[in-house]
């Protein structure tokens, strides 16, 4: 069972005012290698966090910019890189 940290200024912040947008950080955090690495699609996403495939690109797109993630897509899939994933593992 994996472990993180969340500081609570993370629900003040502006970039999770956003419901999904924090759900799907947090599922991201959970589901990440030990590098902070996931390899996954926007159905699977969808699956687990219960949202659309339109929200989950949405959240996706908004962390991009906020800078807490990189992605790369594919036809077949989505890497995602989680920046300072290290800060969130205890």
């Amino acid at each position: 069972m994996r472990t993180i940290k969340l500081q609570q200024q993370l629900l003040l912040s502006k970039e999770y005012q956003n419901a999904a947008r924090l759900k799907v950080f947090i599922t991201l955090l959970f589901i990440a290698s030990e590098e902070g690495r996931i390899v996954t699609t926007l159905s699977t996403l969808a699956n687990r966090t219960s949202l659309t495939i339109k929200q989950i690109r949405s959240a996706l797109t908004a962390l991009c910019k906020a800078g807490k993630i990189d992605k790369f897509s594919t036809h077949l899939n989505t890497s995602i890189t989680i920046c300072n994933y290290d800060s969130y593992t205890i």
